[in-house]
């Protein structure tokens, strides 16, 4: 037998590379390097957890089966609402080990948003965090339960609803794993979602190939090694927490620090504390994190810090920034990530047409995204971006939300310009039924629905203005009904009640005798924005 022809059978019996096998791997060859940690912040009754690379692989192990020993079955979907905390990247990856497929649920999620999803894809289990930001996520995933007759709801934490199976044992290797080889198949790794114009809830269906490129992309861009350490303050239900956390943790057998948003000292501890090498942030935190001294401290190992855009700043244009970054990261349209190093009196704002590759440690190219222009678009002239590639996902044949066409480009919900003397780049613009806020893509007429509901209004619409940190703040235009006394607090008693999740709360209300339209109906959210 020729040599080629053994390497090609012995590639034929090799495992195909997994996200949980690289886990595998890792616990093989640097058993006790450090793998995962917590952030410092969490409470008295659950101390951070960390892990070397041994114990993260055991709890992955531990997990899946006590998966498997609950009657979960590899195709099986269940549905996960954690924290950015090192249960989310260990149930992820004991599901994968398992064979199951994932829905991402985000932790600003509530009761309509949760219930919406789980009623329209039917996981076969819930799985939650007992406490989170002075609420109890739990209680209301077995609520939801019941609603839908999902008869499995498993959790983390101290304080557990009696109906809810705790997983913690589990977490801590204490349940003996007796788990059958991790299933090969062709079913989607992760659900997470995203919404387009008309479509609150689109879901996005990503294949193991896609996220490991996803991946990889980073690795590449970055030139990150096991030396790393790369500490995220985004979550795993989004491109953005992928192609800067589980991925890239993954694949360079670096260490991974999570960090729940929204805590600025625990942030900073961990950045000097836990020794970061990497991360990435909107440019306001980044200005504050520099005004506080925190990325010129003496004891700082930071190597490489990234800006994360939002539509809104790529649109506004290039901004003033107190620290240059290394690299900048642009979600597109919840569906990827684009991560590429920061290039010298190059616009960072300007966005790749075409072909994108990354060039290696070793000098070699790899394409791993090409964006196209499709379709006219809401905002005059412009187009929609759509996206192709490995990293991508390869789109719905049954949403069309999501549908591929015939050259397997999917859209983005984004519109741009063509910009350049060669139309090489692409200009974002502002549309109007899309707006991005906290991470999130948000359709603005589904909010037009909700906040109309409210009794004390007669009509009412949402309307964004630009906020360097949240993407767009959102506000509502009304129209109250004749003597009524209109305030927000009492809006947002009545969303709490509707189980709207909090991200969803305009943070003003404007009062106006009737809401702009044009013709065909449409809110014109320019001319209220101009109002405010």
């Amino acid at each position: 037998m020729s040599s080629l022809a053994a390497k090609v059978r012995e590639t034929e019996r090799r495992p195909a590379l997994t996200a949980e096998g690289l886990l595998r791997r890792r616990a093989r060859e640097i058993p006790h390097a450090p793998a995962l940690a917590d952030p410092p912040s969490r409470d008295v009754l659950r101390p951070s957890r960390s892990f070397c690379y041994r114990d993260a692989d055991a709890a992955v192990d531990a997990l899946a089966a006590h998966f498997s020993q609950l009657g979960l079955t590899p195709g099986d979907l269940i549905a996960m609402q954690l924290p950015n905390r090192v249960e989310q990247p260990l149930a992820m990856l004991a599901a994968w080990r398992a064979g199951l497929t994932v829905c991402a649920l985000p932790m600003l999620w509530r009761h309509l948003e949760i219930a919406k999803v789980v009623g329209a894809l039917k996981p076969k289990a819930l799985i939650g965090v007992d406490a989170f930001a002075d609420e109890s996520p739990l209680q209301s995933l077995c609520e939801i339960a019941a609603e839908a007759s999902i008869p499995l709801v498993l959790g983390f934490g101290a304080e557990l609803p009696i109906t809810v199976t705790p997983l913690d044992a589990a977490l801590d290797a204490k349940i003996a794993a007796v788990l059958n080889p991790a299933p090969q198949g062709g079913a989607p790794l992760l659900v997470t979602f995203t919404a387009r114009a008309g479509v609150s809830f689109v879901p996005v269906f990503h294949a193991e190939c896609e996220l490991l490129a996803q991946g990889a992309m980073t690795v590449m861009a970055l030139k990150l090694d096991r030396s790393d350490v790369i500490l995220n303050p985004y979550p795993l239900t989004a491109p953005t927490g992928l192609a800067l956390g589980l991925m890239p943790w993954l694949i360079s057998g670096c260490t991974l620090l999570q960090h729940q948003p929204f805590d600025a000292a625990a942030f900073e501890e961990q950045l000097i504390e836990g020794g970061a090498t990497v991360t990435a942030l909107p440019s306001a935190v980044i200005a504050g994190l520099q005004s506080d001294g925190a990325l010129d401290d003496s004891r700082s190992r930071l190597k490489r810090l990234g800006r994360v855009w939002s539509p809104a700043e790529l649109a506004e244009g290039p901004s003033p920034e107190v620290a240059e970054p290394d690299f900048d990261v642009f979600p597109l349209g919840d569906l990827v990530s684009l991560v590429r190093p920061r290039q010298a009196g190059a616009d960072p704002t300007l966005l790749p047409l075409g072909k994108v590759h990354v060039t290696g440690l070793d000098g070699h190219k790899a394409l791993f995204l090409e964006t196209t222009l499709g379709s006219a678009s809401d905002c005059g002239e412009a187009r929609e971006i759509r996206v192709r590639g490995p990293i991508c996902p390869r789109g719905s044949a049954t949403d069309e939300a999501l549908a591929a066409d015939a050259q397997g480009f999917i859209g983005t919900g984004l519109c741009a310009l063509a910009f350049g003397e060669t139309g090489g780049a692409l200009k974002l613009m502002r549309g109007s039924e899309l707006r991005a806020h906290g991470g999130f893509t948000i359709a603005t007429g589904d909010l037009d629905d909700i906040y109309r509901s409210f009794s004390g209004f007669l009509d009412a619409a949402c309307f964004v203005l630009p906020d360097p940190i949240m993407g767009d703040r959102l506000l509502a235009a009304v129209v109250p009904k004749p003597g009524r006394l209109i305030s927000i607090e009492a809006l947002h008693r009545f969303l709490r009640h509707r189980g709207v999740a909090s991200y969803k709360h305009p943070e003003q209300l404007i009062t106006v005798d009737a809401i702009p339209r044009d013709e065909a109906g449409r809110v014109l959210r320019d001319q209220l924005a101009q109002a405010a």
